[in-house]
């Protein structure tokens, strides 16, 4: 009888944080391609860039302390602080009226999106069965990735004006029923024993974990690939191309259905093969090939820009679930220091970027920086080729 009645409470368990979740992506997902030309209206091409790296290292720093927030608040309540933070940046950003305010509420907005996923990763790994890692993470980032699919659409046609605020508004809107799940199914979670780790030590752990190091690296190099295109890619199919925001957001809707056609299934192959391996070397090469056609191609084509851009994700898909499948493999519940230093992985390349996006800008002009983004991918595939399938 406990037997049932402890699955019926996981099985609860996994349906609340699978609505948490899809919630949660559709606060993020309204906002996360107008950003960029959001902040356009108070800084220029590269003051979007720097804003974006002062809201990584914000991120990085309340990683660091993770762990030690963890043991003092107890991850319900961390992430109940959070969220209200959180909420309180977004209707900032609606209904600011100073330059300035809007750009700090930006830095903290940037920085918190990792630090709710990594609160809600502690609690999906506490339901987690060791044999059904690729499977749960696949559905996990399906539900995560459905938004990104539907809300671009949705906002093309109401900027149709500039008008931002609406759009974070809406976004704010969802972190309502969230906060609500989340109060009612996991106030009285009970957390693991967070062990504090010298961050020098963690580092050192994974640098001579080849394995997890060279995870940890094509996790990096993805981030790269997400950051680079969120921030230059409406910029420049807008600015550049001359694309109107209602073209742009259908292309981004139609963009980034492989995250959804394919996660399912290639987590369910990936927990019975176990082939990470090849299915990384092959989204890498696949990332790598989209990119560097995207220079090449100045005509505002609507077909061949969507096509281009909808076979990037195919690869980038591909790389996050086995990124994804394969860490958490290889890690336990009680590793919050490794999975914070993991989900690290979505900032730092910001602390970079700027500084390579700078240096392309100057070597190659805007539209050739892209080549410098393709090769860069390239290197996903030789680490990947160096992890060993378990």
């Amino acid at each position: 009888m406990d037997k049932v009645l402890n699955s019926l409470k996981s099985f609860k368990s996994m349906v609340t944080l699978s609505i948490s979740v899809l919630l949660l992506s559709f606060h993020f997902a309204f906002v996360y391609f107008i950003n960029s030309t959001f902040l356009t209206k108070f800084v220029d091409e590269d003051g979007v860039g720097f804003l974006y790296t002062l809201g990584a290292l914000l991120n990085i720093g309340l990683f660091l302390l993770m762990p030690r927030l963890l043991r003092s608040k107890g991850n319900f309540k961390l992430l109940i602080y959070l969220t209200i933070l959180e909420a309180v940046a977004m209707l900032g950003m609606a209904f600011s009226i100073w330059p300035i305010l809007s750009m700090v509420l930006f830095i903290v907005h940037f920085a918190l999106p990792p630090l709710l996923i990594y609160c809600l990763d502690i609690f999906l790994e506490n339901e987690t069965s060791r044999t059904a890692v690729g499977s749960v993470r696949g559905v996990y980032l399906t539900l995560v990735n459905i938004p990104y699919v539907v809300t671009p659409f949705i906002v093309g046609l109401i900027l149709t004006t500039p008008d931002y605020w609406k759009i974070y508004l809406i976004s704010a809107s969802f972190l309502v029923p969230f906060i609500i799940l989340i109060f009612s199914n996991f106030r009285k979670f009970k957390d693991p024993v967070y062990p504090v780790v010298e961050h020098r030590e963690i580092v050192s752990s994974f640098y001579h974990n080849k394995n997890l190091f060279d995870i940890f690296l094509d996790n990096f190099l993805l981030q790269l690939f997400y950051g680079w295109m969120v921030i230059y890619m409406p910029i420049y199919l807008r600015d550049h191309l001359g694309f109107a925001w209602s073209e742009i957001g259908l292309m981004f809707s139609i963009m980034l259905l492989p995250f959804i056609l394919f996660q399912i299934p290639v987590g369910r192959l990936e927990d019975t093969k176990h082939d990470e391996k090849q299915i990384l070397i092959m989204g890498f090469c696949i990332m790598a090939g989209a990119v560097l056609l995207i220079p090449f191609i100045n005509e505002p084509n609507f077909v061949l820009w969507t096509a281009i851009l909808f076979v990037s994700r195919i690869g980038a898909s591909m790389v996050e679930v086995s990124c994804e499948s394969y860490f958490f493999k290889h890690i336990t519940p009680d590793n919050a220091t490794y999975i914070s230093f993991f989900r690290m992985t979505r900032s730092l390349p910001l602390l970079i970027s700027p500084a390579i996006v700078g240096i392309s800008f100057y070597l190659f002009g805007f539209t050739y920086s892209f080549i410098v983004l393709g090769a860069i991918m390239l290197l996903g595939a030789r680490y990947a080729f160096q992890i060993t399938d378990k």
